[in-house]
């Protein structure tokens, strides 16, 4: 019986995004618009406010991207090596995107004078609330394996689409902001108070490979797509799942297994 319902969503979720292939898990209420348990490649992309960069000026910080990110035509991107993400119809679960999504080996460098601060290592987590994670270091020196970095804003969050010929999925409209901890943590390694937290920081767009398509973890898009950059975030899996899960994984969930973590708690709070 098990086996028959894990087959039925399968199915179920593959006919909707048109992916001939891929993995969907059992799982009670509406079938998912779309079930991707392991990603593989394609990037998260930042459009970076002008209010943003503009601050950064005035304050002598100059940002750059550091390992396998690139900044180019004001965007950020940064490759996905990994996680997973499920999207539900708005409106049929609550929250309807859940997931993890890791990139590690790429980050931002803010830099004024003699003080750099990296933030790198993301982890999106479009959870409850919707945050990005990452590592931070001053100098070279760690000062924190993970913190939250930003808060993402998915009230504007659009429906996922999908290019079959491309082989990709998309997520867009969510808004990036800077969080307090981090605002007041840059506000010390600079030895200033302009910074603050909940600045907006741009506009996000998650762009994945379907199961079964596209290249290589850690591969970057072709083009970012039309309008800029924007992200998933703003709903995911009841509870989440618990970052020290992915301490042996890259960044965010551990992969496939992450994706039945969630599935697992979300029939538990529905059976309970």
């Amino acid at each position: 019986m098990k086996m028959r319902m894990m087959a039925a969503a399968g199915v179920a979720a593959l006919a909707l995004t048109g992916v001939g292939s891929g993995l969907a898990f059992a799982q009670s209420g509406p079938p998912p618009v779309a079930t991707i348990p392991s990603l593989t490649g394609q990037s998260t992309s930042v459009k970076l406010d002008s209010g943003f960069t503009d601050a950064l000026k005035s304050l002598d910080v100059t940002p750059a991207p550091t390992g396998t990110a690139k900044v180019a035509d004001g965007s950020a991107t940064f490759p996905i090596t990994g996680g997973n993400v499920t999207v539900y119809k708005p409106g049929e679960v609550t929250p309807y995107v859940q997931g993890m999504i890791m990139h590690d080996g790429s980050g931002l460098s803010l830099t004024k004078g003699s003080t750099k601060v990296t933030l790198e290592n993301f982890v999106v987590d479009p959870g409850q609330p919707a945050t990005l994670k990452g590592k931070v270091l001053a100098n070279g020196s760690t000062l924190a394996d993970s913190v939250t970095l930003f808060d993402l804003d998915g009230s504007t969050l659009k429906p996922i689409t999908t290019d079959a010929s491309a082989g990709t999925a998309t997520l867009t409209g969510t808004t990036v902001r800077l969080s307090s901890d981090a605002a007041a943590a840059l506000d010390k390694a600079f030895g200033t108070d302009a910074i603050k937290g909940g600045t907006t920081v741009g506009i996000a767009t998650i762009v994945v490979d379907l199961p079964g398509k596209g290249g290589s973890a850690g591969s970057m898009p072709g083009a970012t797509p039309s309008g800029g950059a924007q992200t998933g975030g703003g709903s995911t899996a009841v509870g989440g799942v618990d970052p020290a899960l992915l301490a042996g994984g890259v960044l965010t969930l551990a992969v496939a297994g992450g994706a039945l973590v969630v599935v697992r708690r979300r029939r538990a709070t529905d059976e309970g």
